[in-house]
């Protein structure tokens, strides 16, 4: 028989979802499975479910979908550009040097879905079609050699503006805040914003159930700290990482989850009515990833995977942050848990106090917060969180975790990438957006219920990943309205009863993370 009509066969044999409901209820059964399959990919592709509860209210699915095509293949993408004419430019240069050049459109499938308007991205030239790997990774590297330096070995299936038979492996949690009776909640690693923990670690220092990596956060000392949430983080009541921008977040209280447009605004007041913005919260000074912050360069808008500037600034920094704030030229004073004046410092890089905070700061912040404030004075702090433009108590029992984009809207596909900073450049955007890479993201269903997914990635034989678009439809599928991206990539980790369910991406296993999604048995 012909490979392809054992396809044939396979597909119309696998098409219904194969759900194994030992031990559930049916409601929980019927609350887990939406619709018979996904949207992603072509279409009529084989797809097997597995369900089983974890506790009252909490399922977990195991879903597959697809399979590997005959015509995949290894490419090297030589560069990304703007223009045909660019390109052209650039696929002469390479056939001077002995090398066949193709030219690939890059478009914009999904405008009506999205933000992001134009059609036409740009153009990607490409070299050689490989079955291995290796031969690829070895023209990349002769291609870098003679001078073209962006050159790199890629998997055709990655490239998410076009469509694929997968194949994918997505893991899929789903509460019902209604039954569940344990607690669904966020933590940070280690219970520290300078340390960083893989989310199997977090889940069994924890005992939780299961667990999913949350939001993204500054990698490499050039960009920050080391494991600061760039974006906003509230943990138990208690406001840890201020917002970028107004992107989307994730919020719990008492089992219940909403997606929401998310900002913070800090300010500082001194006994003699003077004021200042507090430009963030426990990360270093100067250095605001993904921006999005206050009077920044090179912008104040959210610039994603971007390290914007501000050398004139005041950050607060709590317990949270560690024990010292970090070493420099500023001023900073030290606040008892009444936001009283304990002491004063003419440097920064001084003792976080357990029960209150540091005020510190730098360039001619430092020079206002000395000139207007004196020890046993007391200052007043207000920290604001706002959700869809209305003020949010920050009370113990509120977590939220921070993501971006918005993927759906009132049951609809709606992604806000240039809005929250994935358009900055059509470069970007194709790469970042379009790709298929691994990852996480969330959703609320009409009833309340909530979905947490991780989907693989970046594995040829096992899963391909999904772009924005992809993550969306999946959402869509299994019944939600409301739905966000969060942090993906090497991130992406979910953990079902102390099992790392999914296969992380990096070749060195699962990543520290800065953050993580936990569901916890009482």
């Amino acid at each position: 028989m012909h490979r392809s009509l054992i396809k044939t066969a396979l597909v119309s044999v696998l098409s219904l979802s194969t759900v194994l409901t030992i031990g559930l209820h049916d409601q929980d059964a019927e609350a887990a499975n939406t619709q018979e399959t996904l949207s992603i990919g072509k279409g009529n592709l084989p797809e097997s479910r597995n369900t089983r509860q974890l506790a009252r209210g909490v399922t977990y699915t195991d879903i597959e979908r697809g399979y590997v095509s005959d015509t995949r293949y290894y490419t090297v993408d030589v560069a990304f550009l703007d223009t045909k004419e660019k390109a052209d430019t650039l696929i002469q240069e390479l056939k001077k040097k002995g090398y066949k050049a193709k030219l690939h459109k890059v478009e914009n499938k999904h405008p009506e879905s999205t933000d992001v308007k134009e059609k036409h991205i740009g153009y990607v030239v490409r070299t050689g079609e490989f079955k291995e790997e290796k031969v690829a990774n070895d023209l990349a590297d002769q291609l870098k050699t003679d001078g073209f330096e962006k050159a790199r070995a890629i998997f055709s299936e990655y490239d998410g503006t076009t469509m694929s038979t997968g194949p994918w492996k997505i893991d899929v949690i789903e509460i019902d805040p209604d039954k569940f009776q344990g607690e669904l909640t966020n933590a940070l690693a280690k219970d520290k914003i300078t340390g960083r923990e893989t989310v199997s670690s977090m889940a069994d220092r924890t005992q939780a159930l299961a667990g999913l990596n949350g939001g993204y956060f500054v990698v490499g000392s050039a960009d920050g700290v080391p494991g600061d949430p760039a974006g906003i983080s509230v943990v138990n009541g208690q406001l840890v990482s201020e917002a970028v921008g107004e992107r989307t977040s994730l919020l719990l209280s008492e089992n219940r989850a909403e997606i929401t447009d998310t900002s913070t605004s800090l300010q500082v007041e001194t006994e003699s009515g003077e004021r200042a913005v507090i430009d963030g919260i426990n990360r270093k000074p100067g250095l605001i990833r993904s921006c999005g912050g206050v009077e920044d360069a090179e912008t104040d808008q959210p610039k994603h995977d971007v390290t914007c500037t501000d050398q004139e600034e005041i950050i607060e920094y709590n317990s949270y942050f560690g024990d010292t704030t970090p070493k420099g030229d500023g001023f900073e004073v030290l606040l008892d848990e009444e936001g009283t004046i304990v002491d004063t410092y003419s440097e920064r890089g001084n003792s976080i106090p357990a029960n209150g905070s540091v005020l510190s700061a730098t360039g001619d912040r430092a020079d206002w917060l000395q000139n207007h404030v004196a020890a046993e004075e007391k200052v007043s702090i207000t920290r604001t969180v706002t959700a869809d433009g209305k003020q949010v108590e920050t009370q113990p029992g509120l977590d939220i975790i921070g993501g971006a984009p918005q993927l759906l809207n009132d049951g609809k596909i709606d992604i806000q990438a240039r809005e929250e900073g994935f358009a900055w450049s059509n470069d970007f955007y194709y790469h970042f957006a379009q790709y298929r890479h691994p990852r996480s993201f969330a959703g609320i269903k009409e009833n309340g219920n909530i979905l947490l997914i991780t989907v693989e990635g970046r594995n040829p034989e096992q899963s391909i990943g999904v772009n924005f678009f992809e993550s969306a439809q999946i959402l869509q599928s299994l019944g939600a309205v409301k739905g966000m991206n969060l942090d993906g990539g090497g991130s992406s980790a979910m953990v079902v009863n102390e099992q790392l369910v999914n296969k992380p991406s990096d070749t060195t296993g699962e990543r520290p993370v800065s953050d993580g999604i936990l569901i916890l048995n009482k």
